[in-house]
């Protein structure tokens, strides 16, 4: 039996389904729940929960990894940790001076099947149970959402996404139609979870789990790819709540993107956005679902629930990344929930399953701290850092569908990532129009402002200029950078010192006949621009060839990085080599790996590959003294055997070291310098024999002589 609604509005959805066709589908509704204008609501604390009289618990970022922390009346207690990242803690009162935590971690490894799990543990008078596991395994589980009801039951909502979350995947350029249920991007598919948490820890789901009948769709689909039977349907970010009598109101984000699963091209610039649904779980089951008049955009905006009373309402963000020329509001909105007047029954009488009990992750310290290469050039030691300078998400017009949300983009760079630095890219035109005062800036400045720790992991500000020809992304040390994506290159340019903002071209080779970003090289200010992307790992695309044809020979002068830019995850690198102090970390912060990025001090690779390419003193991307000839030293460390090196003079392919497959390399090679009465430069390229590469950033010679070639 069902309870029914109690409607505010009854609105046919046939319109909305006709707009979206094939591109956005939802689960047919007959009924909208229509809003009203609230006070502004912000995005919640993800990293403090409240625990009453009992303090509070807390996320602290340290050198180490992320700990779980009771802030207490006596004073701060560590309670979890190490982990690499831990996402969100959540906290629901479960009875006087007894608590349920919950929280979900990052711990290990993608390639040995780590992911963000689940996990809970009850305090009681201020002392902590020992610690479960709520949902665990290959998947990726996260968020969780608690309420209590009036019987003292405890329940926790999740979502759970695919496996290899964050593990190594690149698109087919053109296509982007390789993803599958257990590969691909961060934002794939996601289901929504309901289940109790007994007082023993153990977890106790809702029988036939929660309503998402887009499934069922999804599998009847013609056409449908094969290993896509999840892939384009999301009921993610499930909020629950308790209503004034005694029911259970469940809310999630929900879409069916048909597309995606489709053997055909993917489009980009598709986005209706996500429909907000309800859901009411009383002792005799499930309501009918009713949906919230507006849509949310990007994944971050919130949804809670509030008592009022005798009413009991829901309160969500809207508008905050709405792209259209006619743009719905942006703000707050809220709704009085149609709760039917009769008695909907115990909880207690919903029928549950309890699940096998799950080993807690192993509870030892593990320093989260890498192990870091280091070397020594004359008395200066260096350490290597690796991170990402261009990556998108949902804030990006092109593929909101996949790219994830901010929070997905940096869950994955301190989680499966492992990245020490990262450049969130979102486009200009989509932030606002490049308003430095729109919400999308304040919020991309906000989640920087958040993760950014010295020592731990570091996060600049930037976004990328896209203006079709003359596409770069924006790295900075200030937050008030944004600009329209409209004034030219040199205009842009001559705004900012480049001891505190420096630009990075889009990669520009051709794909499949087409040049991207064809007037970058047209202009010139090696200050201002002084790294160029030699590969993406979005169009898969080596930019070497590009490189050398279309901008060294005209007197640019750059060094390499690699870069994901949307959808793919652990396929791209840019590594930095930074002065350090004994301590590594101690060079981990924004203003020493900028100024390594302004020396040229970099490689790009698409694995973790240690480079370090020197020549009599002098480090790749530098300046060669005279005319030569000048020893060239490849020091390397494969993530698999090393196939070959090969030497690139002046656009020419010179020599070539056959490594055998060696783990490990030390080689000098003697490059006789620059073309007689002409610059020239060297580049050393790894392969692996994974076919894994890395591209060291090139030397210069004789380089006066470009600086007289027009730009």
């Amino acid at each position: 039996m069902r309870h029914p609604l109690l409607l505010i509005a009854l609105l046919a959805l046939s319109a909305a389904a006709a707009i979206q066709g094939d591109e956005y589908r939802t689960d047919t509704l007959e009924r909208l729940v229509m809003t009203t204008p609230s006070g502004p609501l912000g995005d919640g604390e993800r990293y403090t929960a409240e625990l009453g009289p009992g303090g509070s618990v807390r996320v602290e970022a340290r050198e180490d990894g992320d700990h779980l922390v009771h802030v207490a009346p006596e004073g701060p207690v560590d309670v979890r940790g190490p982990a690499d990242h831990i996402g969100a803690v959540v906290a629901t009162a479960a009875g006087p001076g007894r608590w349920l935590v919950a929280w979900d971690e990052y711990r290990g490894a993608v390639e040995d099947g780590a992911s963000f799990d689940v996990l809970g543990c009850w305090v009681e008078g201020g002392a902590w149970g020992a610690p479960f596991v709520v949902a665990g395994g290959a998947r990726f589980q996260a968020r969780p959402s608690l309420a209590t009801d009036a019987d003292g039951g405890v329940w926790i909502a999740w979502e759970e996404g695919p496996p290899n979350w964050g593990g190594e995947y690149r698109s087919v350029d053109t296509l982007w139609n390789n993803v599958t249920d257990e590969r691909g991007p961060l934002h794939t598919w996601r289901e929504s979870h309901l289940a109790q948490v007994r007082k023993d820890g153990s977890v106790a789901e809702v029988e036939g789990g929660v309503p998402m009948p887009s499934f069922d769709t999804a599998l009847a689909t013609p056409d449908r790819r094969e290993g896509a039977r999840r892939l384009g349907v999301f009921y993610e970010r499930p909020e629950i709540g308790m209503d004034h009598r005694g029911g259970l109101w469940l809310a999630y984000r929900h879409v069916h993107q048909v597309q995606l699963s489709a053997k055909g091209k993917t489009r980009s610039h598709v986005e209706f956005g996500f429909a907000v649904d309800l859901l009411r779980l009383t002792g005799a089951g499930w309501s009918a679902p009713a949906r919230l008049d507006q849509r949310q955009r990007d994944g971050d905006q919130s949804v809670r629930f509030r008592r009022d009373g005798q009413r009991t309402l829901v309160e969500y963000t809207i508008g905050r990344s709405d792209r259209r020329r006619d743009p719905q509001a942006k703000g707050g909105v809220q709704a009085v929930l149609p709760i039917p007047d009769e008695d909907p029954g115990s909880l207690a009488d919903v029928p549950l399953s309890v699940a096998a009990r799950i080993p807690a992750p192993d509870l030892d310290p593990r320093a989260v701290v890498r192990d870091r290469p280091r070397t020594v050039v004359g008395e200066q030691s260096f350490a290597l850092f690796g991170g990402d300078l261009h990556r998108h998400t949902d804030l990006s017009l092109c593929f909101p569908f996949y790219d994830g949300s901010l929070d997905d983009a940096y869950r994955y760079a301190r989680g499966p990532g492992a990245l020490d630095f990262v450049a969130i890219t979102d486009h200009a035109r989509d932030l606002d129009q490049g308003n430095v005062d729109g919400l999308p800036w304040k919020r991309s400045v906000a989640e920087v402002d958040l993760h950014h720790q010295p020592g731990r992991f570091v996060a600049f500000h930037a976004y990328e200029r896209s203006q079709g020809d003359t596409d770069h992304n924006v790295i900075s040390l200030r937050p008030d950078v944004l600009r329209p994506h409209r004034p030219p290159l040199r205009e842009f340019w001559a705004e900012f010192d480049p001891s505190e903002v420096i630009t990075i071209p889009h990669a520009t080779a051709p794909v499949e006949g087409r040049r991207f970003c064809g007037n970058v090289w047209t202009k010139r200010d090696d200050g201002r621009r002084p790294l160029a992307e030699v590969y993406q790992a979005f169009r898969d695309v080596d930019s070497l060839k590009e490189l050398q044809l279309r901008a060294l020979p005209g007197g640019q002068r750059f060094g390499f990085i690699a870069s994901s830019d949307h959808l793919s995850t652990s396929g791209a690198y840019a590594f930095v080599w930074v002065p350090s102090e004994e301590a590594a970390e101690s060079s981990l912060d924004r203003a020493p790996i900028f100024e390594a990025f302004r020396a040229r001090r970099t490689y790009g690779a698409t694995a973790r590959i240690e480079l370090e390419v020197r020549s009599v003193g002098h480090w790749m991307g530098e300046d060669l003294e005279g005319d030569g000839p000048f020893p060239i030293q490849v020091r390397a460390r494969g993530s698999a055997g090393i196939s070959r090196v090969e030497f690139w003079s002046s656009g020419a392919l010179a020599h070539v070291i056959e490594a055998g497959g060696a783990s490990a390399i030390d080689r000098t090679w003697t490059w006789q310098g620059a073309p007689a009465g002409e610059h020239g430069w060297l580049i050393v390229r790894l392969i692996q024999e994974d076919g894994h590469t890395a591209w060291a950033s090139p030397f210069f010679a004789q380089w006066e002589r470009a600086d007289d070639l027009d730009d």
